[in-house]
């Protein structure tokens, strides 16, 4: 650990932890509205309300407040997958329902994000690091994926759930980037009947 690292602190008392919150707030704010590279510490720091050098007590450099930004968005995604999982009826006989819910949960939990996606599809081509930390969220993604499918195994007609779950993420995942981050002349609805449908379709007796 390098000595500057060794001097940046973890936040206990309640004062603390929101500072450190509102620089992740403000540099997510920043980063979705600038970029990252046309982003620096100072402007983050001006932007949370408090000064450079507070920043740094609490992060080493503008990377390493990019990584707790990306582990937010990140833990936001999962909370509401967890979520729609906790209050679904997987038993339900309807199954175009079922995946409409969660295809509308994910859209909408995208579209909050609309700037700061752009950038994560930067840093993930440039930053190892990043890519790493991203790739093993979408890993989550596919584990959760595979718990719902085993969750009402009795009524699925494949039989690899792995493969499926692996699948059926990157498919929900793909269009729904779509969905939320490009334009598209074939209207959102239309998209995503389709793809409830096709899930449906594959997955279901």
């Amino acid at each position: 650990m390098s000595e500057m690292e060794d001097k940046t602190r973890t936040p206990r008392q309640d004062r603390s932890i929101k500072t450190k919150e509102a620089i992740v707030q403000a540099a997510m704010r920043l980063f979705s509205e600038k970029g990252y590279h046309q982003t620096n510490t100072k402007q983050i720091a001006a932007a949370a309300g408090v000064s450079t050098g507070s920043f740094y007590s609490y992060f080493i450099d503008k990377r390493a407040v990019f990584i707790d930004v990306l582990k937010n968005y990140s833990e936001a995604l999962l909370a509401r997958i967890e979520a729609y999982m906790s209050e679904i009826n997987i038993q339900s006989p309807d199954k175009h329902a079922l995946l409409s819910h969660l295809v509308d949960s994910l859209i909408l939990s995208h579209e909050v994000y609309t700037g700061f996606h752009k950038e994560l599809s930067i840093m993930y081509l440039s930053d190892e690091g990043i890519k790493e930390l991203m790739d093993a969220q979408y890993e989550v993604g596919r584990v959760l994926t595979l718990q719902y499918l085993q969750m009402g195994k009795d009524e699925l007609k494949i039989t690899d759930l792995e493969a499926a779950a692996f699948l059926v993420f990157e498919s929900i995942s793909a269009i729904v980037d779509v969905i939320a981050f490009s334009s598209h002349r074939i209207g959102t609805d239309r998209i995503k009947s389709e793809l409830v449908k096709m899930l449906v379709e594959y997955l279901y007796v």
